[in-house]
C-alpha cells in the first residue's frame, strides 16, 4: 500500500463510526486496506474477489460516479466506484450519514489523485533539475489552511484534511469551503460555520 493510499484510508477510518475500508480492483486484488486486526485478511481478499467476479456488481457499479449503499441492523456497507477500482467502507449504524458522505467524497478524490500521481512522479524523476525559482507568494490553498488553523484551533484537523484533498482550481476550493462550513456547523455552531465560510470565500475572491 502506497503512503498516499494509506493516509487516505487512515483519514476515512478516523471518522466516528467507520470500522474500516479497502480498495480493490476488477481482478479482485486488494490494493489497499485499513481494518482492525480482528478482521481476517484472507476473508477480506475473498470478499473482494467475490464482488469483482459478480456480473451484477460490475453492472451496478460501472463508471466513476456509481455507488452502492447497503444498510443492515448492525452495520452499513458503502461502495464507491473510482476509475476501474472500488472503495468499500464498513461503518456502524451510529455513523453520521452527512459526515460519512463528505469524508467519502474527499477520500475518493485523494485516492484518484494518488493513482494519477504515480506516473507523474516517475516522469519527473528523470528530468534535469532546474534552478530553484524565487519564492512564490502564498497560494489560495495555503491562505485557506492558515485561516482554518487560526479560526478552528483544536477542531482544525478534519477541515485541513478536506482542504488537502481539494484540487487547486477555484471551483475545487469553493467546494472544499462548503464542506468545511458543513463540518463546522455539525461540530461547533451555525454561527461559526457562517463566519468561517464567509471569510474563506472572501479570501478566494480577494486573495491579496
Amino acid at each position: 500500500m502506497e503512503p498516499r493510499q494509506e493516509a487516505a484510508l487512515h483519514q476515512l477510518v478516523s471518522v466516528p463510526g467507520v470500522v474500516g475500508g479497502l480498495v480493490f480492483d476488477p481482478d479482485g486484488a486488494v490494493v489497499a486496506a485499513e481494518f482492525p486486526p480482528v478482521f481476517d485478511q484472507a476473508g477480506l481478499r475473498q470478499l473482494a474477489g467475490q464482488l469483482s467476479a459478480d456480473g451484477y456488481f460490475q453492472s451496478w457499479l460501472a463508471g466513476d460516479q456509481a455507488s452502492l449503499d447497503l444498510r443492515y441492523g448492525d452495520g452499513r456497507v458503502v461502495i464507491r466506484a473510482m476509475g476501474g477500482q472500488w472503495l468499500l467502507v464498513l461503518s456502524t449504524p451510529q455513523a453520521n450519514t452527512q459526515l460519512l458522505a463528505m469524508s467519502l467524497t474527499q477520500v475518493v478524490r485523494r485516492l484518484r489523485a494518488s493513482a494519477a500521481g504515480v506516473h507523474t512522479g516517475e516522469f519527473a524523476a528523470v528530468q534535469p533539475q532546474a534552478a530553484a525559482p524565487p519564492p512564490a507568494p502564498p497560494s489560495p490553498l495555503e491562505r485557506l489552511r492558515a485561516l482554518v488553523t487560526a479560526e478552528l484551533g483544536a477542531h482544525a484537523d478534519q477541515a485541513l484534511e478536506i482542504l488537502a484533498a481539494a484540487g487547486p482550481r477555484s471551483q475545487d476550493l469553493l467546494r472544499a469551503t462548503a464542506d468545511v462550513e458543513k463540518l463546522t456547523r455539525l461540530f461547533i455552531s451555525k454561527k461559526k460555520a457562517e463566519e468561517i465560510g464567509q471569510h474563506m470565500r472572501e479570501l478566494l475572491v480577494r486573495p491579496n
